[in-house]
């Protein structure tokens, strides 16, 4: 196998995924909306190896020039919160299918497809609706399809541990919505790690939840990364049915405005939350993959140390 397509690369996970792929010896093209952002992931391979193009993955009657010639597809586009102008249906299933569709016609030998643990059609949340339907709307048209299924990524670039140590230096209460609710959180390198092996070694049809060895409550999340920059911060427990209306006026001041105002807590994220987000003991995981992922306490300081108040 010579050339992966990576659509997202240039994202928290993507870019992981091309620095593997990259060490690996592969070509990899990058399908990106705008390629002068993404030139840094240029300095993972050498010269020629990573080549840059600009396109959008909900753009269909272009996917097939995005791919041509390519032994595996990777899609890595995905988003938390809708905009008026990108919905969770378009980018994570119609978007997610078309490209499917398109590595079917083109002859892909390999596709592997990111979505969420605790996806699933059924989901209150439209997130984790729009992710479940995106998986099977893949496997509809690409039935050898991998599926990754990440718990909570944590690494340099995230946006939970970053956001709430940045919360907590210029804050002295830290809002947490489902404080019972428990995580296995996943270190990014290690899920690009088991997106690599199933490439390298040319697997098919693989459906895995991946998440670390430990279980933590959102509010043990919180505990820890105060703990590690050494703050003391009150954690306020904000209940559901609060939760969910300080959301549902966030979306709609984000829709009316256009997207200008931020979403900082979304109905989806507060109804996504409503749900532990563990590892089904019954499904493939780290461990058929060889892969011992890393521990939270190990990573942390390395995310949050300029953080640290001493």
């Amino acid at each position: 196998m010579n050339l992966v397509t990576i659509f997202g690369g240039s994202g928290f996970l993507g870019r992981y995924v091309v620095r593997q792929l990259a060490y690996k010896g592969y070509f990899i093209r990058v399908v990106v909306r705008n390629p002068n952002a993404a030139l840094f992931l240029r300095v993972y391979g050498k010269v020629g190896q990573i080549e840059l193009i600009s396109g959008d993955v909900k753009e269909e009657k272009n996917l097939l020039a995005y791919i041509k010639g390519s032994d595996c597809v990777i899609n890595c586009a995905a988003t938390f919160f809708e905009t008026p102008s990108q919905s969770f249906k378009n980018l994570h299933v119609n978007a997610a299918r078309n490209l499917a569709k398109a590595a079917k016609e083109e002859q892909v030998s390999q596709f592997i497809h990111i979505s969420s643990l605790g996806a699933s059609p059924k989901s209150d949340s439209q997130l984790l609706k729009s992710k479940g339907a995106g998986e099977q709307a893949v496997l509809d048209c690409f039935p050898k399809a991998n599926i990754i299924r990440p718990s909570l990524i944590f690494g340099s670039e995230d946006t939970f541990f970053n956001r709430f140590a940045k919360l907590s230096s210029i804050s002295p209460f830290i809002p947490v919505v489902g404080s019972c609710t428990k995580f296995q959180p996943v270190y990014v390198d290690d899920v690009a790690k088991a997106i690599c092996s199933l490439v390298e070694d040319y697997q098919h049809e693989r459906y895995l939840d991946l998440g670390g060895d430990e279980v933590y409550t959102f509010k043990e999340l919180i505990d820890i990364l105060l703990d590690e920059i050494k703050r003391k911060r009150i954690i306020l427990n904000i209940p559901f049915f609060l939760a969910k209306l300080i959301a549902s006026t966030n979306d709609f001041f984000r829709l009316i405005s256009g997207g200008i105002v931020p979403a900082f807590l979304t109905l989806a994220q507060v109804k996504s939350l409503e749900n532990d987000n563990l590892v089904d003991s019954k499904s493939e995981n780290f461990s058929d993959l060889g892969i011992a992922p890393k521990e939270l306490k190990i990573i942390l300081p390395k995310i949050v140390g300029r953080f640290n108040r001493s």
